[in-house]
This record gives C-alpha cells, sequence and structure tokens, in this order.
C-alpha cells in the first residue's frame, strides 16, 4: 500500500528526458515507483490528467534573509512550486552584524533591494552576531520549503570595516 498515488500526470523528472504520462507512487514521503500504471492501494490518489507532475523548483536568487527569520510560508515563491529558496545573494543580508549595527544592514537591504524598511524592523528579532549563530536561529524555524543561505559580502564587509 502506497500513501499516495499521482495518477496520469505528464511527468518531468528534471533530468532533461523526454515529459512522459505516468503514475507517480509515494510512501513515507519518498517517491518509491514511477510507472505507466500503478494500480495498487493508495491512501490518497490524485488524477493528475492534464496537469504536469514535476519535481520541486529551487530559486536560487531570493531576499528571504530578514522574512526567514518570522515567516514559515515564505511566500510569494512558495505557491509557484518552489521547495527550496536561497537567500544572501545580491551582497545583502543580516548576518555578521555587530550590535547596535543592524539598521544599518536593514537600510542597506532597503536601498539595494527596495524592501521596506519597515517590514524589517517590524518583523525581525535580532538574536545574533555571527553567521554561525544566525545559521542557529534559521535552524531553529520550520518553513514549508528548504532554506539555504550565503554569507553576503555586503554584512561581511560591514562588519570587518566598521
Amino acid at each position: 500500500m502506497y500513501d499516495l498515488v499521482i495518477r496520469g500526470g505528464d511527468v518531468v523528472d528534471g533530468t532533461g528526458g523526454p515529459v512522459v504520462r505516468a503514475d507517480v507512487a509515494v510512501r513515507g514521503g519518498r517517491i518509491v515507483g514511477v510507472a505507466p500504471s500503478i494500480d495498487d492501494v493508495a491512501g490518497e490518489v490524485i488524477d493528475a490528467a492534464g496537469c504536469l507532475v514535476t519535481p520541486g523548483f529551487v530559486d536560487p536568487h531570493t531576499h528571504y534573509d530578514g522574512q526567514a527569520t518570522w515567516d514559515e510560508v515564505l511566500e510569494p515563491s512558495t505557491p509557484h512550486g518552489v521547495t527550496t529558496v536561497v537567500t544572501g545573494n545580491c551582497g545583502v543580508g543580516f548576518a555578521p552584524v555587530r550590535p547596535g549595527k543592524e539598521g544599518w544592514l536593514i537600510e542597506l537591504m532597503e536601498g539595494v533591494e527596495d524592501i521596506p524598511g519597515s517590514a524589517l524592523h517590524e518583523g525581525m528579532s535580532w538574536g545574533w552576531e555571527s553567521f554561525p549563530e544566525y545559521l542557529d536561529e534559521l535552524g531553529a524555524r520550520k518553513w514549508s520549503v528548504d532554506v539555504a543561505t550565503q554569507l553576503p559580502h555586503g554584512a561581511l564587509r560591514g562588519y570587518v570595516m566598521g
């Protein structure tokens, strides 16, 4: 028995191979079968006729650096099928940060990416100084997607150079 079978969808597996009409079986949160027809019993069946069935998408350039500290959903990426977001792009981000310089990093993000500083001031609860401490803060959160982050050079330069 499967937990889920997605039936009759056009499967695009991400390898560059051709689109294949197939059923996809899932057990324990993992894909365990892809075949033209899977007739075994499933706890849930989704009719995917006329739909694409794809792996999740990676959004390699986001600015969720602040939003990831308070938002579990990370919209607007998630409704588009994104399953992994990457932060720390464009050299802006929020770690490392010297105590008292948090506002400077918010202004940098606002200036470079036009993200409203008011949202960042209201949403973020600072509790780190180093980049590893920021990663620990993120690691304590749960999201609807995976989050990968890069060390932003603007924050690093600001930390080192003052």
